[in-house]
């Protein structure tokens, strides 16, 4: 059986701006809440390899990627099931990639510290959307001709946090600009993918 060949209106581009910027404040606030609670049991400060590490500061991203990943592949998956077959492992897909930042930072951190400039910070925001985006893709390529896109949709709308995160200091703000910008860039690979090129047909789906 073919996958849908339905192609997208301007509710589905509209409900996935929407879905992703409210799912990225819920993700905010439900990793501070869990914060708030991991500290009122073990107090403000942990040792971590012999240095005393604020509990806030050491367990945020740890927890807000995999919110982040979780809140963004169920919209993602809502919206996708209709006009993509097989579509269950998006989900895991996409928490893995929200994850894979945890486990580059610690290489690519001393390449930024050392940069310190707009040109290099984008560089490595946009090495974090790749990231994010591979195993997103992996899912895509048997599913969507030129799948690549959303590869290069990830890395293009993280490029730019870079210079627009300098502008903001205000953490709502930044969070706004976390959420809105890849997620308008990926709008546009969802464009490219589900309306101009041609759907691969699954065997078995």
């Amino acid at each position: 059986m073919n996958g849908s060949n339905k192609r997208p209106d301007r509710f589905f581009y509209l409900a996935w701006i929407v879905l992703h910027v409210v799912g990225a404040v819920i993700a905010w606030y439900v990793t501070w809440v869990t914060v708030s609670l991991v500290v009122s049991v073990i107090g403000s400060t942990i040792q971590v390899d012999g240095r005393t590490r604020i509990v806030e500061d050491f367990l945020f991203m740890y927890l807000l990627l995999p919110f982040m990943g979780l809140l963004t592949g169920i919209v993602q998956y809502t919206l996708l099931r209709r006009y993509l077959p097989r579509m269950a492992w998006w989900i895991a897909t996409t928490v893995l990639g929200w994850m894979m930042p945890l486990v580059i930072g610690p290489v690519i951190s001393p390449f930024l510290e050392r940069g310190r400039g707009t040109f290099t910070i984008m560089l490595g925001m946009a090495l974090i959307g790749v990231v994010v985006a591979l195993p997103q893709w992996w899912l895509l390529r048997q599913r969507v001709g030129h799948a690549s896109w959303w590869i290069v949709a990830a890395g293009l709308g993280w490029l730019l946090i870079g210079p627009l995160n300098q502008l903001a200091s205000d953490p709502a703000t930044v969070l706004f600009v976390i959420a809105l910008l890849p997620t308008g860039a990926a709008a546009v690979a969802c464009w490219l993918l589900l309306d101009w090129f041609p759907r691969h047909e699954l065997r078995g789906a």
